[in-house]
């Protein structure tokens, strides 16, 4: 799945200024400086804030995030587990239950402006194929 406008979801908590690109600014303004309420496109602080205001929705619906990989996630319920991985704006996510990952993309969608890009064909220049001799579609269904 796919965040929409990820990075202006987080919340700043240091006081960040900026000032109009070149070509924006009104006659006269040039000197003004805004503080910025909330992340923006753009300035180093964002994609901490974007890391930080995501984690809060992971933790609620019961993640613990891996201390050897921070965007790595892990949720049990059960015999269930279900697995997401955070990659800068995109969630990658799978479980063995189906209910299970409906769920979860009910939730994000609910908390976040998102697009499900539907099964994963690549992730960073691979191919990636399920290869169905792995995976029996009827335990999926179990939970």
């Amino acid at each position: 799945m796919d965040v929409k406008s990820a990075f202006l979801n987080g919340y700043l908590d240091e006081e960040v200024y900026v000032q109009k690109r070149h070509g924006f600014e009104v006659k006269g303004s040039a000197h003004i400086m805004y503080k910025l309420k909330k992340a923006l496109y753009g300035p180093k602080q964002d994609p901490r804030a974007w890391y930080a205001r995501i984690y809060d929705p992971f933790h609620q619906y019961g993640f613990t995030r891996r201390k050897s990989e921070p965007t790595i996630y892990i949720m049990k319920k059960g015999q269930d587990i279900l697995l997401m991985y955070l990659y800068v704006y995109d969630l990658i996510y799978m479980g063995s239950c189906a209910q299970l990952n409906d769920d979860f993309k009910v939730s994000m969608m609910q908390e976040f402006e998102m697009k499900d890009l539907g099964l994963m064909h690549y992730f960073l220049s691979m191919e990636v194929m399920i290869l169905s001799s792995f995976i029996n579609p009827n335990t999926l269904m179990k939970c």
